[in-house]
């Protein structure tokens, strides 16, 4: 007979249950959705310039 493979849900629980397995994979995630996010604000002004009016 043919085992049966591991599903995905089945390595996703264990990484879960892992601490230092969730923590790593947390971290790459934030690190990453970090990364997308700072390519998404390239050019983006936080905070316009502010020009002093003089009368």
């Amino acid at each position: 007979m043919a085992q049966k493979g591991v599903s995905p849900i089945a390595i996703l629980k264990s990484i879960y249950r892992n601490e230092f397995q969730w923590s790593i994979v947390k971290s790459f995630g934030l690190f990453f959705l970090g990364v997308k996010i700072a390519q998404e604000c390239i050019g983006m002004e936080v905070m316009p310039s502010v020009v002093p009016i003089t009368p």
